[in-house]
């Protein structure tokens, strides 16, 4: 590993090291949040959708729009804690330019992702539906005249037909995480510069964004394992799942049980933010400054 490098263990042992030092910071800044996310999945989890009244249809709308505003509060706050060491305000918490600035850079960070995304998604159904179409012709039946769904037709297809769709579903999320990489600079960047930046962060990850991608995946297993043996503690105390939907579609509202689950679980990651968002900032913040100081010759 040359001195330019982004250390990746090192970067994942700061994301943590900054939370251990500001956690209680952290807490604090996130109460506001955390308040209005637990207030939203109380109300989403004791009303029903096709009853509930215009006013409670109103009463979820604010809390819906109270929680992105004190998620922007928050993540602007832990970012400039990481970053300049900067902890002004009530509890580190403002409405500024910082705020607007992150909204802004997450909202087209996660248009370009998306963009990304239905791309690669378009080329894995594309060669799903092919494979299942030729495992369907090789079983003698005529994808045509079967009207079978993907997910049925798959369930023809061969050990060989399900690794090709399988190492193409990998590549495409490897895609994704690269993409990541190369695209998480432009948060502590824009608080830094004070100024928003996207793609102008672009050249920070050059020749980096792999090791920036595993420094992620690193990061993000302690907190996933973590955060899921709670949920599951949590529910065996309790004797039942609190934040378990059914996900259900077509005309017998059918559950799929796959989509119910990551949707719980969906919810509780929403719920640690006092513990991610810190967590990534910190991340964030390291590798930040590790790049930059490489660019000037200092690293």
């Amino acid at each position: 590993m040359t001195a330019a490098n982004v250390p990746i263990l090192r970067s994942t042992a700061a994301a943590y090291a900054f939370l251990i030092s500001h956690w209680q910071r952290a807490l604090l800044a996130a109460a506001p949040y955390t308040l209005a996310y637990l207030a939203q999945l109380v109300l989403l989890g004791s009303v029903d959708a096709a009853t509930a009244s215009p006013a409670l249809a109103m009463l979820s709308f604010m809390l819906s729009l109270a929680t992105v505003v004190a998620s922007l509060a928050l993540s602007a706050s832990c970012l400039r804690m990481a970053v300049l060491g900067d902890y002004s305000g009530r509890f580190g918490l403002k409405a500024g330019q910082d705020e607007w600035r992150i909204f802004l850079v997450g909202l087209l960070v996660s248009l370009l992702t998306m963009i990304v995304f239905v791309l690669i998604f378009m080329f894995w159904a594309t060669v799903a539906n092919s494979v299942a179409g030729a495992a369907l012709q090789s079983s003698g039946v005529a994808p045509e005249e079967a009207g079978l769904e993907l997910a049925d037709a798959m369930a023809y297809m061969s050990n060989a037909g399900w690794v090709i769709v399988v190492v193409t579903g990998l590549m495409g999320a490897g895609m994704m995480t690269w993409l990541s990489a190369r695209l998480v600079m432009a948060f502590p960047a824009t608080i830094a510069d004070h100024k928003i930046r996207v793609l102008s962060v672009w050249p920070l990850s050059d020749g980096n964004a792999t090791r920036i991608a595993v420094a992620l995946i690193l990061t993000s297993l302690p907190l996933f394992v973590l955060e899921v043996g709670a949920y599951e503690l949590l529910c065996a105390i309790l004797g039942s799942r609190p934040l378990y939907a059914p996900f259900t579609v077509g005309p017998d509202a059918t559950n799929i049980e796959a989509f119910a689950s990551l949707q719980e679980y969906m919810r509780w990651n929403g719920l640690m933010a006092f513990l991610n968002v810190p967590v990534f900032s910190g991340l964030y913040a390291y590798i930040y400054r590790n790049r930059i100081a490489a660019r000037d010759g200092r690293g």
